[in-house]
């Protein structure tokens, strides 16, 4: 069976983005074996969020097409339940300037028991997850 692997808001800019400093890192991890892919409906939100208000519609759109092509992506759900847990974890690592969705993020690594995360955010290793691209 595959490893277990979160897609963070970063590696999709990287990947979209040819002139992104980590375009290159971002295209071998998805062009290399096929993991067992996991983001969360916070994280497509903000990854559409930023290449509708910086690239325009059609990327937002590219973007929503690679989500649908992405073979075997579980998208996890943001509950009341999750915010609870968000709410602890941005207390926690308060002074780190973690986001709402990075902090959601961390839950779900926790909870799913995943320690691989393809992004460019470091702070989704604050917990000890394993964060790719590395430079």
């Amino acid at each position: 069976m595959s490893t277990p692997v979160f897609l963070d808001s970063g590696i999709f800019i990287a990947l979209m983005t040819r002139k992104d400093r980590w375009h290159d890192l971002a295209a071998a991890l998805f062009s290399g074996p096929t993991p067992r892919w996991t983001t969360s409906v916070l994280v497509i939100s903000e990854t559409y969020s930023w290449f509708l208000h910086r690239m325009g519609e059609e990327q937002a759109r590219t973007f929503r097409q690679l989500i649908g092509n992405l073979k075997g992506l579980r998208i996890l759900d943001a509950t009341v339940a999750h915010h609870a847990g968000v709410t602890k974890v941005l207390e926690r690592f308060r002074g780190t300037k973690l986001t709402y969705v990075d902090a959601s993020s961390l839950v779900y690594l926790e909870q799913k028991k995943i320690s691989v995360v393809w992004s460019t955010d470091h702070h989704l290793g604050l917990s000890g997850a394993q964060v790719l691209p590395r430079s």
